[in-house]
């Protein structure tokens, strides 16, 4: 411990404090070791990282270190980067993310990637949260068996609903068809997007229709354990990285319309550059840029910038 306090103290008087204090508060269990390399095979860019992620990205405070932290573990399952998702779960619960909202982000994936890449990334989590005597947070949080929907009625759900009838003419029979539990979280998330899907595979496949609405909409969305801002941002960075388009302009649009501020889905975007590079970035920002444009909403991000950071 006294050799790390003296290296990082090194670093500091190197590399400037600002950014190697940040960097050890967002990394204490794997801090100096984040920068070794670097430091030992190219100073200058040693320099130029440091400056560009902990002492510039990362100290941004757009996003909470927990929700920003949550949508980089999405992100690097997403990518099957695994070796560095130990890291990344540690630097999550010292920004204090909750164990179990960590899992969260790693079962949701399922919904996008399948499950080989969780099974592993589950399996790194739990060997994570043991080393750190906190697994008993997770197997004491567990959700009941039937989940939430038992709490609640099609009533009180019915008002969150975000498309009428008479622009969706088929929502009661479907509704009838499939039980309201799944139509009806994808009816408050996703009022374009989800009736067309759901018309599409009822049309084709009305086992999968069911069985899927029970599995997405009607099961991993209502868990509860993200707040559905929290969830949209995370699947935005995992969709990101994935290059999945349609799918982030989807997730873009019903992120806003729950109440989520532009200026944090643009945060998403651009801390993605740090993994997974300028391209993707610049393209989703033109998409995110499309979307305000059409809403008349440019202003929350063009009246909401960040001053230069000198």
């Amino acid at each position: 411990m006294a050799d790390s306090k003296k290296r990082v103290e090194e670093l500091k008087q190197k590399y400037g404090a600002s950014a190697i204090d940040n960097a050890a508060q967002l990394n204490p269990d794997d801090f100096p070791e984040l920068l070794e390399w670097r430091d030992e095979l190219d100073q200058h860019y040693a320099k130029l990282w440091t400056d560009w992620t902990y002492g510039g990205m990362w100290q941004r405070r757009v996003l909470e270190d927990r929700v920003r932290m949550l949508v980089v573990i999405g992100q690097c399952i997403g990518m099957d980067e695994l070796g560095e998702l130990p890291t990344h779960i540690r630097s999550a619960l010292a920004s204090g993310a909750k164990p179990r909202e960590v899992f969260e982000v790693i079962l949701q994936l399922t919904v996008y990637i399948g499950y080989q890449r969780v099974n592993r990334a589950a399996r790194i989590f739990r060997e994570v949260l043991s080393a750190a005597g906190r697994l008993d947070e997770i197997t004491k949080t567990q959700l009941p068996i039937e989940g939430r929907n038992t709490e609640r009625t099609l009533e009180t759900d019915r008002k969150t609903w975000k498309i009428s009838e008479a622009e969706f003419p088929r929502r009661e029979e479907l509704v009838k068809k499939y039980s309201w539990e799944g139509i009806g979280t994808g009816l408050r998330l996703q009022p374009t997007h989800h009736p067309q899907t759901l018309l599409l595979l009822d049309r084709i496949d009305q086992h999968f229709c069911k069985v899927w609405l029970d599995w997405v909409y009607g099961g991993m969305y209502t868990r509860q354990v993200l707040d559905d801002r929290t969830r949209e941002l995370v699947v935005i960075g995992e969709l990101m990285v994935l290059g999945e388009q349609a799918q982030i302009e989807n997730h873009m649009r019903a992120a806003l319309m729950i109440g989520t501020p532009a200026r944090h889905v643009l945060e998403v975007v651009l801390q993605s550059t740090i993994y997974i590079g300028m391209p993707s970035m610049t393209r989703n920002i033109r998409l995110l840029i499309g979307i305000l444009e059409e809403q008349k909403r440019m202003d929350e991000i063009t009246e909401t910038q960040l001053p230069l950071p000198f």
